[in-house]
């Protein structure tokens, strides 16, 4: 038989109340449905009527589901503005890394000595926006959307978006060299078919994974 508790964790955060706030709600719960089942004991049931009445007090998964569904306090910021925690921060955090790159290259684009490193350096950095910021900001989004058990439509879009955006911006660096300095250029252009679908694979693996998974 399923336990009631669990069934009550899962039907919150289902609601959109958050993982943390669920659990600690069904930990007290618990600890309250021991000293039940204990009082009933100490009454002369045995262990299993016990547990079975200490349940019936303790009352359904539906009474108990709903004060904590209803007070705003507990409910995750992936439910109460999910257009936010999908699609505005994971665009602006590709965007702060293209402009941190950007801004971290151009220390070293003077003429004159150039560090060995500084080559592959800007080979890695070059690729970085484009490549591992969008695949790791939409690994974090399907984290989330999985954890808090989301509607899928927004963590869609956002692992769309940022899969989109990665194959549009293009980060070009030239490394200096002597009597020539370096040059960093950030632009957006359509995305190339091979390297968008790339990227949309990628971003949707844990997505596709799970539910491959949860396959009978």
């Amino acid at each position: 038989m399923p336990d009631p508790l669990d069934m009550l964790k899962e039907r919150l955060v289902r609601a959109g109340v958050r993982p943390s706030s669920a659990s600690r709600y069904v930990a007290e719960l618990r600890d309250h449905l021991d000293d039940l089942a204990a009082e009933e004991m100490a009454a002369g049931l045995d262990p299993v009527a016990a547990r079975r009445r200490a349940l019936a007090r303790l009352g359904g998964v539906d009474d108990l589901a709903a004060p904590m569904i209803a007070d705003r306090r507990f409910q995750s910021r992936a439910a109460t503005i999910p257009w936010a925690v999908f699609l505005l921060v994971p665009v602006l955090i590709q965007l702060a890394a293209v402009a941190a790159t950007a801004f971290l290259l151009a220390a070293f684009t003077s003429p004159g000595a150039v560090p060995p490193w500084f080559g592959a350096a800007a080979m890695a950095a070059r690729n970085a926006p484009g490549s591992v910021v969008p695949v790791l900001t939409a690994w974090a989004i399907a984290a989330i959307a999985l954890r808090q058990r989301c509607r899928p439509a927004w963590s869609l879009l956002g692992i769309g978006t940022v899969a989109c955006l990665g194959a549009m911006l293009h980060l070009a660096v030239t490394v200096p060299a002597a009597g020539r300095p370096g040059a960093i250029a950030v632009g957006v252009a359509l995305p190339a078919a091979a390297h968008l679908l790339a990227l949309l694979g990628l971003a949707a693996a844990p997505l596709l994974l799970v539910k491959a998974k949860a396959r009978p």
